[in-house]
Parts: C-alpha cells; sequence; structure tokens
C-alpha cells in the first residue's frame, strides 16, 4: 500500500522534495513580494471526496433527484464470481465496463468485491461449488431467506482463491486512474468483513456463538496480500486490527453518522482508538456509507428519525469531523435529494469532508531570462488530499494561451488540515518574453493534475478559481524582480 505521506516527510528531511516545501505552519511574515489570495468558501464538491451514489449499470445514465448534490465518485460493488471464473482464471470485463462508464462521466470509482451478499445468489466463484466446498451455512436474517450461503472462509481452497484474486487485481488495477479507493472487502455479509450476528458472541440472536468469521490468522494473511497487490492505490478495512495498522491500512464506517462517534463501544471511532489508530487519518483515508435508514434524517434538525436507537449517534456533521472522513456513501441525497435548510447542511457536510485547498498568497516575479512563481497552499479540510497527482505551474499570455508550464511532485499527501506547503516552479522564459519588460503581460496559475483525461478539475476554495482558464487557479501577474527567499 502506498505510504507516500511517511516517505515525502523523509525525503524532505534528508533533501528536500523537488520544486515543493513539504508543509509547515503558516506563519510567515508578509512581504512585498508575497501577494495573498481572496479565499472562497469550500466547494461542495471535489474529486477523490464527498458524498457519492451508486453507478448506474455500465452505460446507463444516472438518475438524479432535482436537487441532488453534485458530486465526483461513484459506488460500484462486483460479485466474485463473475470475475473468479475458474483456479488462477479471471474475466475482468465486467469490471473494466463499469470503470469506463464512470470514467466516462470524469468521475472515479470506489469498489469492492463480495461473495455473500444477503438476498442474493451466493456469489463464491462456481468451481469452489462445483467442487464440495461447504454450502451448508444458509441463514434466514438480513432478508436472506436463504438465498445466499456464508462460506466456510478457512476452507483452504477459499483461501487461496481469495489470495490469488487479490494479487491478480492488484496486477491489473494497482495505480488505475478510474479507481479512487477499494475497500478490501470479500469475506462477510455484503463483503463487510463481518458475519454478524454468527461471529462467536452469544447472544439472543447467537445463543450457542456460532462463528462464521475466518480465523485472525488469516485475516492477517490476506491484509498482508492486499498490502502487497497495492503499492499506489488505497485499500481500506472495515475493523481495525493489528494487522490493518501494521499496514498502513485506511478504513470505512458502513454505518456512519449512526455507529461513529465515542461513547458506545462498538462505534467506529473507539474500536480505531482501542487499535491504537486513531490517527490513522493522517496517513490513509477514511470512507465508508452514511447510515441507509437515516440517509433522509440526518440533516433535520432536531433530528427525527424512526425507531431511533438510544445507542446510535445520529450525528452526521460531527461524526464527518470526528473520523476525518473523505467519502461517503448517500444513494438518498441523488434520488430523493434534500431541500431547504436540510439541503444546505448536506451541502455544508459533503464540503467539510477531505480536504479543502486554499491558496493563502503567492509570488511571481521574473529577472532577465528566468521567471520564478510561488505559492503557499493551505489544507483547510478535514483530511489530507491523499493522491500523488503532480501539481501543474503554467504562465498564460493574453489570449489565454499556455507559453510555459511545469510539472511538480506534490506535497498535499502531507499537508494535514491546518498546514501549508509551498510550491515553486522555476521557468527560462520563452525569447519573446525576455525583453522590453514583455514577460509582465503573464499571468501564473496553478492545477492539480487529475488522472483521468476528462477528469473533474480540482477547484481551489479561492475567488480566481477558473481564471484565467477553466481548471486552473489564477495566481498574479509577473513582476520584475527576484523572487522571495521565504
Amino acid at each position: 500500500m502506498r505510504k507516500f505521506a511517511r516517505i515525502a516527510i523523509a525525503l524532505a528531511a534528508a533533501a528536500g522534495l523537488a520544486g515543493a516545501t513539504l508543509p509547515a505552519t503558516a506563519s510567515s511574515a508578509t512581504s512585498s513580494q508575497w501577494t495573498t489570495l481572496e479565499a472562497a468558501p469550500a466547494p461542495v464538491s471535489n474529486p477523490m471526496k464527498g458524498f457519492m451514489p451508486w453507478a448506474p449499470a455500465p452505460g446507463g445514465n444516472p438518475v438524479l433527484a432535482q436537487s441532488a448534490l453534485p458530486y465526483t465518485l461513484e459506488w460500484a460493488v462486483f460479485p466474485l464470481k463473475n470475475v473468479v471464473t475458474g483456479p488462477d482464471t479471471y474475466d475482468f470485463s465486467s469490471v473494466d465496463a463499469m470503470l469506463d462508464s464512470i470514467a466516462a462521466r470524469g468521475h472515479q470509482a470506489v469498489i469492492r468485491f463480495y461473495v455473500d451478499n444477503p438476498g442474493e445468489s451466493s456469489a463464491l466463484p462456481q468451481y469452489l461449488i462445483d467442487g464440495g466446498t461447504d454450502t451448508s451455512r444458509t441463514y434466514d436474517f438480513h432478508d436472506n431467506e436463504k438465498k445466499s450461503f456464508s462460506p466456510n472462509y478457512d476452507d483452504p481452497n477459499v483461501q487461496q482463491m481469495f489470495l490469488h484474486f487479490v494479487a491478480a487485481l492488484g496486477n491489473r488495477y494497482d495505480g488505475d486512474p478510474r479507481i479512487g479507493y477499494i475497500t478490501a472487502g470479500l469475506y462477510g455479509f455484503w463483503g463487510e468483513e463481518h458475519t454478524y450476528p454468527y461471529n462467536g458472541a452469544i447472544s439472543s440472536q447467537n445463543p450457542t456463538g456460532i462463528n462464521w468469521m475466518p480465523s485472525d490468522a488469516f485475516r492477517a494473511q490476506l491484509v498482508e496480500a492486499w498490502d502487497d497487490a497495492f503499492d499506489e492505490t488505497f485499500i481500506q478495512n472495515r475493523y481495525p486490527t493489528e494487522a490493518t495498522k501494521a499496514h498502513g491500512m485506511g478504513y470505512h464506517d458502513d454505518s456512519f453518522g449512526y455507529a461513529t462517534l465515542e461513547g458506545v463501544s462498538w462505534h467506529f471511532i473507539p474500536k480505531l482508538k482501542k487499535q491504537g489508530e486513531a490517527d490513522a487519518w493522517q496517513h490513509a483515508p477514511i470512507g465508508g456509507e452514511l447510515y441507509p435508514p437515516a440517509q433522509m434524517c440526518l440533516f433535520s434538525q432536531p433530528v427525527n428519525c424512526p425507531n431511533m436507537d438510544p445507542e446510535g449517534d445520529y450525528k452526521a456533521l460531527e461524526s464527518i469531523q470526528g473520523a476525518h472522513a473523505t467519502w461517503l456513501i448517500n444513494q438518498k441525497a441523488f434520488t430523493v435529494g434534500y431541500t431547504g435548510s436540510d439541503l444546505t447542511r448536506a451541502q455544508q457536510a459533503s464540503a467539510a469532508m477531505g480536504y479543502t485547498l486554499q491558496a493563502t498568497r503567492t509570488s511571481a516575479t521574473y529577472h532577465g531570462a528566468k521567471a520564478t512563481v510561488a505559492v503557499d497552499i493551505k489544507n483547510t479540510g478535514s483530511a489530507p488530499f491523499y493522491a500523488t497527482w503532480p501539481l501543474e505551474v503554467v504562465l498564460v499570455d493574453s489570449n489565454k494561451t499556455i507559453v510555459a508550464t511545469q510539472t511538480l511532485e506534490s506535497p498535499l499527501p502531507s499537508v494535514l488540515p491546518g498546514q501549508t506547503g509551498t510550491v515553486t516552479a522555476r521557468f527560462t522564459l520563452p525569447s519573446q518574453y525576455r525583453a522590453n519588460d514583455s514577460a509582465q503581460g503573464l499571468t501564473a496559475a496553478i492545477r492539480v493534475v487529475n488522472p483521468l483525461p476528462n477528469g473533474v478539475p480540482v477547484a481551489f476554495a479561492n475567488a480566481t478559481m477558473n481564471e484565467p482558464l477553466p481548471g486552473y487557479l489564477g495566481l498574479m501577474t509577473l513582476t520584475q524582480g527576484r523572487a522571495p527567499k521565504n
């Protein structure tokens, strides 16, 4: 799994990143060489963050409510039997069709694979069923009515299939720009890594302590397999364990806003803290699903959800801020939509997720044949910009034509909320801008480069976003002088 933030800090300590400075608190003194940039509200939607809907079938068009929120991510799940067609034999055509369909809208996908989805026929690869794997673990709860069964996750053949599949998936999709995040999934109901109530704990629903969970040893082995298979794409697990902590995994809470906050031991944040993962968000993303039964009531004030559980939080914004969440599935925000003050609060919650990038000051100078552009970028959000997407600084003439460009490695994954990173680009001016102060006609701008060719641009929380060009943040026109030293 990618550990860019940790690696970048080590590199910076040794030699510094080319063209970028890793985060420091924003306290540099104002000077005449720096120009303050005007702030703007945090965008409701930005790439790789925010609320998202389920993706329609490949080739289909989203059916959205009139008041649907803007979004850049789409959720898709895949029955494993459609991909694993035999021992070490794979057909990824259904995955590629979905990823292509989502990417055609300029969006990234968040995906999961499963073998046991209550209410559907089993998604365990057919060759295992034909080979005699245990199919006796049928159940009626979760509205399943014995349609699916819970596999024996400690069957060596099932375990080998999982491990080989993860390796094949990483070989094909690691770093694929169509994918934002992958939730590890695979085992448990809905691929959510649990078999509640048959998880070994004695309860009224499980009086004999039936346990359908895989062994702790295999769960750790599977986490290691995900880590080995993916160096670029982030993998997120449902529950923190010693193995997920050791491998720097991200996490997802599929009862977000209901079972997230502190005060109840089985809630999401208390489980993270118990495992020593309260700060995991600093290097790996947190996601999940806004609790489905409460999606339409969590933004009302007062909250008045049907059949409210006394142990439930019912606090969406507080849960987002407390867990430092970056993305959440919220299907009804798009199929039903919110109105009035509920809509305003939902927009605020979407904007509060993940990063918010705000350029606070800039300098753009030229001297002879050289030009230097520097910009301080502050993260005013609740989590880092985890993607290692490069930054592009350009010089634009009066006809809005780019005449010079510089692509830089980004410091943003290491810029925590409240911190600032400085980006510096150095240009050799084109020959026609080296005399008679003609460089004063050039404007500096910056953008984060979305690797999808038609991907939604990253919007800065600044008034000059999309100036002088769409998708770029306008900084300032070049002035004669030398670049500032701090």
